[in-house]
């Protein structure tokens, strides 16, 4: 039903925009839409890809664009400004910071009830949140030495982006800080607003977030210099080129901000720890450490980092602020309980160390099924020829048997026919999770640990 409910949107959507490309393309005749998909979680915009077929000059012509709008339900951020985006993207086109080309801009929202703008698809690979990058993907296959200039090149590029000449750039509509800690008043302004938006009732309560935010308010710095600040940096929302993993572009600009460069710097080494700690996953071999890639960072642009420690705390609020308003939507949609995270995650965790806290009670981590050495996933299979089938590790080795197991490291559940699909390729993993089609609960380490026995699994 749910994934009824995602064709029929996506149908929805393409009919409406069609006579939105006619009236935008009067030499344009035979338009057509075709190869649509949607790729990706869609937590903070709705993104779909296509190809737009036309018939100009004698010729038959045809090219790939994605649709971004933001989403209508169920929102991560409170305001969305689309146009904001398109409006960075396009004034970056011309610079040294690789973009799409940013085609049209649309704020009538009676078209497809949501402002939304149509840009270049550019064809590459880019790493994945979900499984983390640091278990599978393009990092994960990529070699030491290849992983190692994916990242430095990525640093460099960073620091491409924050020695851009804001008068130039003519960002305004970002809003001009004031002078002093003017650029970190104007950020924690925002993020407390944030906290107020994402709680349920007044009376919800974020101690360990909440402190953080204190002790930000408490220790403001003028900062060294002010740039654009990309806001959402790392490696996830980086194009690269298939094969020698260059730079094509740098996407997701929706956390764009005018402020202290250093705390993309923060954003873009906490993320990455993030992907590794909170799952349990080893950190890639071959990917420079804080040290190093601080180090690097202030040889591309020729200054010191003077505020890391700030910058570093600053990013654990505002993530563990993001972490919070996504887990609620995921409950929302109906899918398996996160409860758990709302109040006890990476973020939560480091706060907590650095400002001397204890986590609140009875947010502890979970504990995996007893017995030391020995880790199990239970797979639930429905519908047409489902079963109950589970995987042992113990002592390093490695066993698969039907019916259930008590006590689990990790449930998964589907029906037969969406996992034979995921084997196969057919379904997306991650569109699966994120329409509740695959549910996970457990330690996702197991699963990332054993997944080549995983792949052999059949319902």
């Amino acid at each position: 039903m749910r994934e009824q409910k995602t064709e029929d949107a996506q149908d929805r959507i393409m009919t409406r925009l069609l006579p939105w490309f006619v009236a935008k393309m009067p030499g344009a005749k035979n338009i057509s839409i075709e190869n649509v998909q949607k790729p990706g979680m869609g937590l903070s915009n709705e993104t779909y890809l296509f190809e737009l077929h036309w018939d100009e000059a004698g010729e038959r012509r045809f090219r790939p664009l994605v649709l971004r709008t933001a989403p209508q339900d169920h929102r991560v951020f409170p305001d969305y400004r689309l146009s904001h985006q398109f409006m960075i993207m396009k004034a970056l086109r011309g610079t040294p910071i690789p973009v799409p080309e940013m085609v049209w801009n649309e704020e009538d929202e009676s078209i497809l009830g949501t402002p939304f703008y149509i840009m270049e698809r550019l064809n590459g690979t880019m790493p994945k949140d979900y499984p983390s990058y640091h278990s599978t993907g393009m990092l994960f296959d990529a070699s030491l030495d290849d992983r190692s200039r994916i990242w430095h090149d990525s640093v460099r590029m960073l620091a491409c982006v924050h020695g851009l000449d804001l008068k130039t750039l003519r960002l305004d509509f970002l809003g001009v800080p004031a002078a002093g800690t003017g650029p970190l008043d104007r950020q924690i302004a925002y993020w407390e607003r944030y906290l107020d938006w994402i709680k349920d009732s007044p009376d919800e309560d974020h101690p360990v977030i909440q402190a953080g935010l204190a002790w930000l308010k408490e220790h403001t710095y003028e900062p060294d210099r002010v740039s654009l600040c990309w806001g959402d940096a790392r490696v996830g929302n980086i194009l690269y080129r298939e094969g020698d993993y260059r730079i094509l572009a740098l996407l997701d600009w929706e956390m764009a901000f005018i402020g202290d460069p250093e705390a993309d710097l923060a954003w873009f080494i906490f993320i990455d720890r993030y992907l590794a700690e909170e799952y349990r996953i080893p950190r890639l071999e071959g990917l420079p450490g804080k040290e190093e890639t601080i180090r690097y960072y202030e040889e591309c642009t020729g200054r010191p980092v003077r505020h890391y420690e700030y910058q570093e705390v600053f990013a654990a609020v505002r993530f563990g602020m993001i972490l919070v308003s996504v887990v609620k939507k995921l409950m929302r949609i109906g899918m398996h309980d996160y409860a758990h995270m709302l109040k006890n995650n990476y973020c939560v965790r480091y706060l907590s160390s650095f400002l001397g806290l204890p986590l609140p009670e009875g947010e502890h981590d979970r504990t995996p099924s007893p017995g030391d050495g020995r880790v199990t996933i239970q797979f639930c299979f429905t519908g047409p020829g489902g079963r109950e089938r589970y995987i042992v590790e113990e002592d390093g080795a490695v066993s698969i048997h039907d019916g259930r197991v008590a006590y689990p490291t990790c449930t998964v559940r589907a029906t037969a026919q969406d996992w034979q699909d995921l084997q196969d390729g057919r379904l997306n993993q991650l569109d699966a999770w994120t329409t509740g089609r695959l549910v996970i609960d457990g330690d996702l380490n197991t699963m990332v640990r054993l997944k080549d026995h995983i792949k052999r699994l059949a319902p």
